[in-house]
């Protein structure tokens, strides 16, 4: 999100702005006050030839030689697994109970940034003022686009406070508006204006999210990463696999415990 919007909380004379971030979460709705926006983000094995002839047999000899010591076997060096959270299995990102399969979320800068001369922070502040749906636009990478192609009416994400002090998780929003097209790469005055796509065959999309909850304590990105470890519950995690990627999957159990953190119902291990 950049710069301020072309929705309810817009004047006519301004543009809407996103922002996929570069680096590296009922509500009743609150009183509509104008925004600001935010920034979209923009992420051989060696084989060992032995050409030398073969070895001379050596004399033999009477004196007996002991035989070599057998080294101790190395321990495997597991490392994290890299592979992207799995796809919504159906259309509606339902299981056969209803629940959400897919969770996602959603970064932005809360801090003053100028991109073209337009300031592009947006936080979850910012969210909650706002009056109607805000669209998620000037995303401009293909796979957060993609990943917002996948999500239905409904769905629940963090908002994450990118490039902060600290960054980390800072609350809930909700899908209410489920992909259109993104205005915003059509308007020449926009930071993330893109002149390659056409109005007849758009290349860029974007949700609509609205404010759910706030956290009372960043989940920042250390507590993350310090579970993000082998063998740890965020092992994976595709905020940390892929920390450019401004529209990420999280998977259920991602969801769970990064809720229990904020909800100080788990505690970090000394």
């Amino acid at each position: 999100m950049a710069g301020t919007r072309r929705s309810a909380r817009q004047s006519a004379t301004t543009a809407p702005k996103y922002a996929d971030s570069s680096s590296e979460d009922d509500r009743p709705k609150a009183n509509g006050t104008k925004t600001t926006r935010r920034k979209r983000a923009r992420v051989e094995d060696e084989v060992d030839e032995d050409g030398s002839p073969p070895a001379k047999k050596a004399a033999k000899s009477k004196a007996k030689t002991k035989p070599p010591k057998a080294e101790a076997a190395k321990p495997e060096i597991t490392k994290p697994s890299t592979a992207a959270p799995p796809a919504p299995s159906s259309d509606t990102n339902r299981d056969k109970d209803g629940n959400q399969e897919v969770y996602w979320l959603f970064k932005a800068e809360p801090l003053p940034r100028y991109e073209n001369g337009v300031n592009v922070a947006f936080s979850i502040d910012d969210l909650e003022k706002c009056s109607e749906p805000e669209p998620w636009g000037g995303v401009r990478n293909p796979q957060a686009r993609n990943n917002m192609l996948a999500m239905r009416e409904g769905d629940l994400g963090f908002f994450y406070h990118s490039n902060a002090k600290p960054s980390g998780v800072v609350g809930i929003l909700k899908v209410v508006k489920e992909a259109l097209v993104d205005e915003s790469q059509f308007d020449e005055k926009d930071p993330y204006y893109d002149p390659k796509s056409k109005r007849e065959d758009p290349k860029w999309k974007c949700v609509g999210v609205e404010f759910v909850r706030k956290f009372e304590d960043v989940v920042d990105l250390a507590r993350i990463k310090s579970h993000a470890k082998s063998g740890g519950e965020l092992e994976g995690m595709q905020l940390v696999t892929n920390s450019r990627l401004s529209v990420s999957r999280v998977r259920k159990s991602e969801w769970d415990f990064i809720v229990g953190l904020a909800e100080k119902k788990l505690e970090d291990e000394a």
